[in-house]
């Protein structure tokens, strides 16, 4: 049995205890955007379950999403090991006798095997990928993190890898800032659906087409195929989630209550600062202003209240 199918049956399994009965549904779609089959790879897998956390994400929530897929890609690993072990075996049975030693250890490539138990070699230097694999570990566990635990991470980060801290953190921030902004743009996008659901419990096509028209005036950056189906997705999921059960509240919905009702500038920072994320709207020097007037957009948006946000956006301007 190949990796790939012994993945997609644990995967079925895990997927039908953990939500339930769409779980079908959720792989035969993302198989149908990326297909497993005996030839597929780990680092095929892995593609797969990053795209199944998405979907996971806008039926379950994003940490739920998060917890799954990372239990999904260890189980991965633990797959290909055990595929690469059996390999090896294999090779030492049938083949080894008739190899000299160069032969064989070209075939089983053993040097992969062996790299981890050796010393390691101060002298190499990481690779870029296992450097961005720990930084994207941090970021999935640590959607929105406070400026200390940033510092300490990228301490650590130099360490290990023997990188500079400062653009390790500056990295880190970045990537925070676009997670921010990607967040705020769901948050937007799914209201505005569930506000289209609540209207229309069963809409029609034509409704369908024209809220999709909607959007698209708009100018947010979702295509009109995402949108028709997230609208999919929340109808399906407001159809069967249990009425009793309250979203937990995220990082970013943390930060919208504490800022949103102020409306002067010092006033915000102060927050900002109190609360470590004043790296939000700071720029390679100081706090920026367009970056502070950014982040009121976004809140504002959000909360709907475009008077407001032209008022406090004057207020930054005029501060």
């Amino acid at each position: 049995m190949s990796i790939a199918t012994e993945f997609l049956k644990y995967c079925s399994q895990y997927l039908d205890v953990n939500i339930g009965g769409i779980s079908g549904g959720v792989i035969h779609k993302i198989q149908s955007r990326k297909n497993l089959n005996d030839a597929s790879n780990i680092n095929d897998i892995m593609e797969f379950i990053s795209l199944l956390e998405n979907n996971i994400g806008l039926i379950s929530g994003k940490n739920n999403a998060i917890s799954i897929c990372k239990h999904l890609r260890e189980k991965t690993m633990e797959l290909n090991l055990v595929n690469e072990t059996d390999e090896l075996r294999n090779t030492l049975r049938n083949e080894a006798s008739d190899l000299n030693i160069n032969e064989f250890l070209a075939r089983i490539n053993a040097v992969n095997y062996l790299k981890d138990l050796r010393p390691i070699d101060k002298t190499e230097k990481p690779t870029s990928t296992e450097v961005h694999a720990d930084i994207d570990r941090f970021l999935s566990q640590n959607i929105l993190p406070v400026e200390s635990d940033l510092t300490e991470f990228s301490k650590e980060i130099a360490l290990k890898y023997r990188v500079d801290a400062q653009k390790i953190k500056k990295e880190l921030i970045e990537k925070v800032k676009v997670n921010f902004k990607n967040e705020f743009n769901k948050k937007v996008v799914k209201a505005e659906i569930n506000k289209f659901l609540f209207r229309y419990p069963m809409p029609s096509k034509e409704d369908i087409d024209d809220f999709v028209n909607y959007f698209s005036l708009l100018k947010y950056t979702n295509s009109k195929a995402q949108i028709r189906e997230q609208i999919e997705t929340e109808r399906l999921y407001l159809k069967f989630q249990d009425p009793v059960l309250i979203e937990k509240i995220s990082e970013f919905d943390r930060i919208i209550d504490q800022i949103k009702g102020y409306r002067d500038k010092n006033d915000i920072i102060k927050i900002l600062e109190e609360k470590e994320f004043d790296y939000l709207i700071k720029d390679e020097t100081r706090v920026s202003d367009r970056l502070l007037i950014e982040l009121v957009e976004q809140i504002t948006v959000f909360e709907k209240d475009p008077v407001g946000g032209a008022y406090l956006n004057h207020l930054v301007r005029e501060n």
